[in-house]
């Protein structure tokens, strides 16, 4: 049984991708515009120690996330990291964070979980990612990339760009404003796209994955070699 938990770039400075990995979980790095952790199709998890709770929700941060959050994934997590008893010591406001919490809850369906620390966050990542890509219904595909609300077509052509291995928002525009259209960007050398990209690995994996035929396969079956977008991540 493979576990796949995908972690966004920021998080590896706090130390819980290699505590995942430490309990056997492979974890790919990606540059997420929302959450901190993609566990599975339509679910993503963020996580806040309550230090950055507080702030976040003093400083406007909370509710913005939270609502991105909830309005690209369907199942949206959040994960409270600390003693949620310090809270009360912190700020005198401390009702204002529970009517946040509730709110996440109520108004944008977002479940809230509480750990002690960063081990015990690293052991709720993996609860849910087993229960959610192993649990009744079987072997799920994690969905990275999830259908976000477009309104333009300029929208969805970053969108599409976008969902290249390691190409944020950014990397996106650039392509296009070099390319001009999605199919010059398919249909240019790993010359072009290194000029573009500023990076010759990152050209290597998007050219790569653009000509590859598709394959469908099982991701517990390692006997098998298979392309698959993990194999460019």
């Amino acid at each position: 049984m493979v576990i796949r938990i995908y972690a966004d770039d920021r998080e590896k400075a706090s130390g819980i991708p290699e505590l995942l990995k430490e309990l056997g979980i492979t974890v790919i790095f990606s540059q997420l515009s929302v959450a901190d952790y993609v566990i599975g199709e339509d679910a993503a998890v963020e996580r806040k120690s309550v230090n950055d709770l507080v702030n976040s929700v003093f400083d406007k941060r909370f509710f913005d996330q939270i609502s991105r959050l909830s309005e690209v994934y369907n199942f949206p997590m959040l994960i409270v990291e600390g003693d949620i008893n310090e809270i009360r010591k912190i700020t005198e406001k401390w009702r204002a964070i529970n009517s946040a919490l509730i709110s996440a809850t109520i108004d944008y369906d977002v479940k809230v979980f509480y750990s002690r620390d960063k081990k015990d966050t690293a052991e709720v990542l993996k609860k849910i990612a087993e229960k959610y890509q192993f649990g009744e219904n079987g072997s799920r595909r994690i969905n990275l990339h999830n259908k976000a609300k477009l309104e333009s077509i300029s929208d969805m052509q970053l969108y599409i760009v976008e969902s290249f291995p390691n190409v944020g928002s950014v990397l996106a525009e650039r392509l296009l404003l070099k390319f001009g259209t999605i199919q010059n960007i398919c249909n240019a050398s790993i010359s072009e796209l290194e000029k573009a990209l500023g990076s010759r690995k990152k050209a290597e994996d998007i050219y790569k994955i653009l000509r590859a035929h598709y394959s469908k396969t099982n991701a517990d079956n390692d006997s098998k070699k298979s392309t698959s977008l993990f194999d460019f991540l």
